[in-house]
């Protein structure tokens, strides 16, 4: 009877946790439909001098298509009135790439340097930082390397600030250079449509904390100075920087018409290692920011609330790890975690003096699985609603899409354990992790060109447990089935886990034996 009611808490708790972030999709989808584009006033005098930051640590492949598009984009802004920083950590070829570069267009008489420093101390944050103690502009524009800003991105962002003093950052929407370039591409572009189309959207509609992105977005410098400049704690130094400004009352204005294109890691450890390096920073975030956010009664409940979901989005994989495991230890003891065992607890009865009334386990979980199963299938489907709205704002057909957002399913669950380890390191570690950088390849049509790439990611043991992951859940799939237990409802978790746990597995190691070997 103890572990029937342990089995049930954990399950009980575990659905409640997942309630919150699935029904804050719905949220979000509802606050989305109130946004309305910001209106801009802007003439030849509203072009106040910006800075363009550009962090770049061996980027050989894609820094000179950044460069390019940014010298367009001030010629478009007025070229004396942009300066262009090269944040230059590389030691690699990449610096040469960069040397030539920024000569050829210093020579067409475009404000163009390359700053570098003797070390790689504080990662991005810290060349951030440097940057920053060389602005004299108020305004400054920030791109990672695979990125190629419109030409007329400075001149829709940055009149905005001289109509509100109190706009601290402005972001536009992420777009994809190689969204088609193969069957990976294509479906995380779904997942990051649903952040700046359903999230980013619906916050910036509802009044909620936002984050800058960390790269097509227009930052005050003066803001960025008042909230303790960039910072290297977390990882996240973007997400991290976004809120202690807002903390102090700036704005964040989000642009969901403007499209700030960039590329999409295009294998399987690339995907892994970006979203892994976004799990560990959005919670160190969370560790530092959430308890002084969360003391702050003048926010609000829903200000607070939204930004406890917003900056521990990431527990959703250590969730869907421990659901998993729940359910194969269920499995392999015999017990059935949705349904209720014949055990009795018993509960005082109100009204009726020294008198108890037994009520069986059984009836106690099905009551509270038939109240909350509505629940819980909304919130089951909640993220693939995001997904088909987010295809039919990009006018793309849902039929020929359904195969992405299978994937999309599978990366999800499959990447739970990597993003789970990262998550660990997060919440329980204070040690200051090395900025893992994703790889940029700026093939965009030859699929195979990344593996001749000199940026490979070599294969690590997080492999060894996605397999292991796999065979535990295919013995319990076979356990179920060969038993012929009465709940066959746990292989609509087993069999999905399973199955995208042996996917990720056996893509890491295909695609990451090239490094390991060489």
């Amino acid at each position: 009877m103890f572990i029937q009611i342990v089995f049930f808490v954990l399950s009980l708790t575990l659905t409640l946790l997942f309630f919150l972030y699935g029904f804050n999709h719905y949220y979000l989808l509802n606050a989305g439909r109130r946004y309305n584009p910001s209106t801009l006033v802007n003439s030849e005098n509203d072009r106040p001098s910006v800075s363009i930051h550009l962090p770049v640590y061996n980027e050989k492949y894609v820094v000179r298509r950044l460069v390019v598009a940014c010298t367009r984009m001030a010629e478009v802004y007025g070229m004396d009135r942009v300066n262009i920083l090269i944040l230059d950590d590389s030691d690699d070829d990449t610096v040469m790439e960069i040397d030539k570069v920024a000569d050829e267009y210093s020579k067409k008489h475009f404000h163009i340097e390359v700053v570098r420093r003797g070390n790689r101390q504080g990662f991005k944050a810290g060349a951030l930082q440097i940057a920053l103690d060389q602005t004299p502009e108020e305004y400054i524009a920030i791109f990672d390397a695979d990125f190629t800003p419109p030409e007329d991105f400075l001149v829709r962002t940055v009149p905005h600030f001289l109509q509100d003093e109190h706009l601290g950052i402005i972001q536009s929407r992420w777009c994809h250079l190689n969204r088609n370039y193969n069957f990976l591409t294509k479906t995380v572009a779904i997942g990051i449509d649903i952040h700046f189309i359903i999230e980013q959207t619906g916050r910036h509609a509802a009044g909620l904390f936002q984050n800058f992105n960390g790269s097509g977005g227009v930052l005050r410098k003066r803001a960025i100075l008042e909230a303790g400049g960039w910072q290297a704690d977390t990882l996240s130094e973007d997400l991290d920087l976004s809120y202690r400004i807002q903390l102090l009352g700036y704005t964040v204005l989000y642009l969901k018409d403007l499209k700030s294109p960039g590329e999409i890691p295009p294998t399987i450890p690339s995907f892994k290692k970006q979203q892994g390096r976004w799990a560990c920073g959005s919670l160190r975030t969370a560790r530092k920011i959430l308890p002084q956010l969360l003391r702050k009664h003048d926010l609000g409940f829903k200000r607070r609330l939204q930004a406890f979901i917003h900056l521990t989005g990431y527990m959703i994989q250590p969730l869907m790890s421990i659901s998993f495991l729940l359910t194969c230890v269920a499995t392999f003891l015999g017990l059935n975690i949705s349904r209720a065992s014949q055990s009795y607890i018993l509960f005082p009865a109100s009204g009726i003096l020294g008198t108890t009334r037994a009520i069986t386990l059984f009836s106690l979980q099905n009551a509270t699985w038939m109240f909350l199963g509505p629940l819980i299938g909304l919130c089951t489907i909640a993220p693939w609603v995001s997904s088909i709205s987010t295809l039919r704002f990009e006018k793309l057909p849902l039929s020929q899409n359904i195969i992405s957002l299978v994937l999309l399913l599978l990366l999800g669950l499959g990447i739970s354990i990597s993003n789970t380890l990262e998550a660990g390191k997060a919440l329980f570690s204070n040690r200051i992790w090395e900025f893992s950088r994703t790889p940029k390849y700026a093939y965009l049509e030859n699929k195979g060109g990344w593996r001749a790439s000199k940026y490979q990611i070599a294969l690590d043991s997080v492999w060894i447990l996605e397999l292991l992951f796999a065979c535990l859940g295919a013995v319990a799939i076979t356990i179920t089935i060969a038993f012929r237990r009465s709940d066959f409802s746990v292989l609509l978790i087993l069999i999905p886990f399973t199955i995208a746990y042996a996917f990720i597995c056996l893509l890491t190691v295909l695609q990451s034996w090239r490094k390991m070997v060489s």
